[in-house]
């Protein structure tokens, strides 16, 4: 079993610990993964293109949203949230823009859920290098951040160009 096959491990176990089934899927999805807001479950969508640091940094990213819910709403649905996701999928449904106050209080969730990134990297002793961490937080919050902003998420030729600008600045860092 190679390291990142155990980095994987650990963190399912770390996952399940926090009392929350993973799950593994091969279904197409617009997402990498998922956390439910019930804070029961995280699903990890697994093209097979999908790189096993993919599959570690998005483990992390859908922990750091239940361990927010567990320390921050005490394991509750936060009402604020759930309307904003739910405004966000019926503007997008009916062709309208969403609100940006909507949007604020979804970048605001994935700010609160990154917070605990580096905490879940540490207890459960990964070996990647940290800019990997901190690159794939930095791209992510960015997408967020794009949403919030324009009320779309950007497009596949954006987020490469971002990627890859981001990683190079991580990789270099010292």
């Amino acid at each position: 079993m190679g390291i990142r096959d155990q980095e994987i491990d650990r963190l399912v176990s770390y996952i399940k610990g926090l009392g929350l089934k993973v799950l593994f899927s091969s279904k197409k999805s617009d997402c990498a993964a998922e956390w439910s807001l019930e804070n029961t479950q995280i699903t990890i969508y697994k093209p097979l293109n999908t790189s096993k640091i993919d599959i570690v940094t998005s483990l992390i990213h859908e922990a750091g949203h239940a361990v927010h819910n567990i320390n921050e709403k005490n394991r509750k649905l936060d009402p604020k949230y759930l309307e904003a996701l739910n405004h966000v999928d019926t503007a997008e449904e009916l062709g309208f823009d969403s609100k940006k106050i909507q949007r604020k209080v979804i970048l605001d969730n994935e700010i609160a859920g990154s917070q605990y990134w580096h905490s879940i990297y540490q207890q459960t002793n990964m070996k990647f290098p940290i800019w990997k961490l901190n690159a794939a937080m930095e791209f992510d919050l960015w997408q967020y951040r794009f949403f919030y902003e324009t009320g779309d998420f950007p497009t596949s030729k954006t987020k490469k160009a971002k990627l890859k600008e981001i990683n190079k600045k991580h990789r270099t860092k010292k």
